[in-house]
């Protein structure tokens, strides 16, 4: 308790000192002075929460309860003339337990994102992202047995992705190209975490077709490639080449309601024949309705192969959200959702099913300050119901811009 009460000491100076640097940047700042002159948009952030968990490492019973204060620094730079931009993302969590100090995380994020058009008949986006994250106690790698490390495991996440798009905007049809490098590589307990380090390659194409009513319809193939580092002595090789082919409709027909529909097939097939194969049904769909220009309704809903953290041949996992945000006044939102996941394992006997649902209350006291009261119910059922757990999270968060 004397550690936890020296954390709320650092975080009260920490966030102290922040307030000052506010305040004093009000002063000292105007609007415009966001802007440099070569046009660089500046847009810095820090987010103070705490929340109590009434099961931090998802057990079946007897949850560990704990509170949970986060730190989040970040910022946003960017340039954009109108049509062509490119825009730098850098975050930094820091994560501080109550109950146990051995959970204390501290994560990171480094973002770059480029969109440009040098003639309307030829678009260009790349992005690159590297995240270094931990995986909490009671989940992925460690899950059923949070005792099984005595911190949280680390890992990176890079992501490298580019889109081409040739054709105007205006015209029948367009092509895209797109391709995707993605790797995760975990860096401590290197005896659990070494047959999950894995990368993929996707390469992929998409053939738009206008019907000039604010609609295109579309076809898109991809072709994946996923191949794990490590495969322990006597286990089943794990690398697979994952085939997608849909087709599609996304439409913008007003401000009202726009959206997008991807109806398909998908097929996984494994290097080693040990392991069983998927072919089978996948889509992606969502769409956003606005019955009032100050409230929205959010549906989205997806089915697609994954890969396991620890035991099986691959997870078919589909998902089903709804949300709905309204805005009571220019300074007080509320938002309300529910959802649905069902993982099915193949290779092994388990299908899990997560519902839950969430609530959330912002307001805004200034430009510069809003604090949010949030909620979330979760329940997870399982045919294995060693897996199942209810978890219920409630916290309160203090967002700071410039």
């Amino acid at each position: 308790m004397k550690a936890f009460k020296d954390n709320y000491y650092c975080l009260g100076l920490g966030l102290g000192l922040g307030l000052v640097l506010l305040s004093g940047g009000a002063v000292a700042y105007t609007q415009d002075t966001y802007i440099t002159d070569g046009g660089l948009f500046v847009k810095p952030s820090l987010e103070v929460s705490i929340v109590e968990d009434d099961n931090i490492y998802k057990q079946q019973n007897n949850g560990t309860s704990s509170s949970i204060i986060t730190v989040i620094p970040m910022i946003n730079l960017k340039l954009d003339d109108g049509i062509n931009y490119f825009s730098l993302d850098a975050k930094a969590e820091k994560g501080i337990y109550e109950a146990s100090s051995a959970d204390n995380y501290m994560d990171g994020l480094l973002g770059f994102n480029v969109h440009l058009e040098p003639s309307d008949t030829h678009r260009l986006d790349i992005n690159l992202k590297a995240e270094w994250l931990a995986e909490p106690r009671g989940s992925g790698l460690t899950e059923l047995n949070y005792e099984l490390t005595n911190e949280p495991i680390t890992y990176g996440k890079k992501t490298l992705s580019a889109k081409y798009e040739y054709g105007a905007l205006q015209t029948k049809g367009r092509l895209a190209f797109n391709a995707k490098f993605y790797e995760k590589e975990y860096s401590n307990f290197e005896t659990i975490t070494r047959r999950s380090n894995h990368d993929s390659l996707l390469l992929g194409s998409i053939f738009f077709y206008s019907t000039r009513a604010h609609t295109d319809v579309f076809i898109e193939i991809n072709a994946e490639t996923i191949g794990y580092d490590y495969n322990k002595p006597g286990d089943l090789n794990r690398d697979s080449d994952v085939y997608t082919a849909l087709l599609g409709m996304q439409w913008k027909a007003s401000s009202v309601v726009h959206g997008f529909i991807k109806l398909g097939g998908q097929a996984k097939e494994f290097d080693d024949k040990g392991r069983k194969d998927f072919t089978g049904f996948s889509w992606n769909i969502g769409g956003v309705w606005r019955p009032l220009t100050y409230s929205k309704i959010t549906l989205s809903t997806s089915q697609t192969t994954k890969d396991p953290d620890v035991d099986g041949d691959y997870v078919l996992e589909t998902k089903y959200k709804l949300d709905w945000k309204h805005n009571w006044t220019s300074y007080f939102y509320s938002s309300v959702g529910v959802y649905k996941f069902t993982d099915d394992y193949s290779g092994i006997s388990r299908v899990d099913d997560t519902d839950g649902y969430k609530i959330k209350f912002n307001y805004d006291f200034t430009d510069n300050i809003a604090i949010t009261l949030f909620g979330l119910w979760d329940r997870n059922t399982s045919t294995n119901t060693i897996f199942e757990y209810d978890k219920n999270v409630v916290g309160a968060s203090l967002t700071l811009t410039l």
